[in-house]
């Protein structure tokens, strides 16, 4: 059971008045329906400020910016390679400059910047201002040997499209950006494609994975040295202020030693080790290549009978008050930092490694995290036969 001693001569239920916080004058907190009525609001793939990308679109387009392989492409009797980049939205923009095509079952538009397009159309005045029709015509020549290459490769009908119905169709999918490159003479050709079925692009080749640089096997990862945790309700928290002690509840010992995880973040891997003084020995067998879930404590899901017995409300059943939020509780995690490991040296850690802390772990500045922040900082301290942290900063004491 959780405990929490105050500091004597102090009422734990009283609470000291709210701080206002950094930039609330600029918060908008509305209560009335008609008030939020009258407010300018729309929905976020409304607003040209925030676009909308797929998950999945958002995977192919990081792949094809990092590793994807350069693809030869011949195209205006020159010999190019072709690799994707961001996309350039004044080209993705331009009116009236799409060209249409099929693929297959599939349907797509390309586009030039006005520069690359006039080299490809062999017209250097303003190749933009032809008939739709000759500009289409002139295109399908210069990319003709690209196109007969990609006929080689898939066996997919290619067909240009000029109804421009097609490209006015397509006007909402992704775009990706991609180059044409070569060296000699050095030149480069920008465009975008936008196709309705974007997941064919994954078909390309990949690339061969470039090697990491000297800089980042050097690069320090941190590590969160986790002690235990506590679970308080919300209405314990307002009371905590500098000088109070929190127990610690689910903590290990060994022997002398006390018990601690070692991690490297959410997905990285992580640790037990014994902790005596400045020394965490990594123990055998200690591993984490599974996949749990160790942050914001969801590895710390509750394992009271009693309470995993407690039926789940109706969603129609009436609601409780918010003054019954002060019963919700919160699961605290205590964890010691200042330790960082190069990345070189992290991919040898086995059992018998040692992590170094700057100073003993009784004298180290213990955090306290809640839901993945850090909510206030102690020191360890012995609460008779348990473990305790005596607070040194506490964000509900200032709440």
């Amino acid at each position: 059971m959780s405990f929490v001693l105050h500091r004597p001569g102090r009422d734990p239920s009283a609470q000291a008045p709210a701080a206002a916080l950094p930039g609330s004058a600029a918060r908008v907190l509305v209560h009335s329906a008609q008030a939020a009525a009258r407010l300018a609001t729309a929905g976020l793939d409304a607003t040209p400020a925030l676009p909308h990308m797929e998950p999945d679109t958002a995977r192919l387009s990081g792949w094809l910016a990092c590793r994807a392989a350069a693809v030869p492409v011949r195209a205006g009797g020159h010999d190019w390679q072709l690799r994707f980049v961001p996309a350039d939205p004044e080209i993705a923009a331009r009116p009236g400059a799409g060209y249409a095509f099929t693929f297959g079952a599939s349907h797509g538009v390309l586009r030039w910047d006005v520069a690359s397009e006039r080299l490809l159309l062999a017209a250097p005045g303003a190749a933009e201002a032809l008939p739709a029709l000759l500009r289409y015509a002139l295109m399908a020549d210069g990319l003709a040997e690209a196109v007969a290459a990609l006929g080689h490769a898939v066996p997919d009908a290619f067909s240009w499209q000029p109804d421009g119905a097609r490209a006015q169709a397509l006007a909402a999918a992704h775009a990706f950006g991609f180059e044409l490159w070569r060296v000699a003479p050095p030149a480069r050709l920008r465009g975008t494609l936008q196709l309705d079925q974007p997941e064919r692009l994954a078909a390309l080749p990949a690339g061969v994975p470039a090697q990491a640089p000297a800089w980042m096997e050097c690069l320090p990862v941190p590590i969160a040295v986790r002690i235990g945790t506590t679970r308080l309700a919300l209405g314990e928290m307002h009371g905590i202020e500098p000088g109070d002690i929190v127990g610690i509840d689910d903590w290990h010992s060994q022997g002398s030693a006390l018990v601690v995880r070692c991690t490297t973040g959410r997905h990285g891997p992580g640790w037990t080790a014994l902790a005596e003084g400045r020394r965490l020995l990594v123990q055998a067998g200690a591993d984490s290549t599974d996949s749990t879930d160790v942050s914001n404590g969801a590895h710390m899901e509750e394992q009271d009978p009693a309470r995993q017995s407690q039926p789940i409300p109706h969603p129609d059943a009436a609601q409780p008050p918010l003054s019954r939020l002060d019963q919700l509780e919160v699961t605290l995690r205590f964890e010691v930092g200042d330790v960082a490991v190069p990345l070189a040296e992290l991919r040898a850690v086995a059992p018998g490694y040692v992590f170094e802390l700057p100073q003993p772990l009784k004298q180290s500045e213990v955090r306290i995290v809640a839901n993945g922040n850090r909510i206030g900082t102690g020191t360890l301290i012995a609460v008779g036969n348990r473990l305790g942290v005596r607070i040194t900063t506490f964000a509900g004491g200032d709440a």
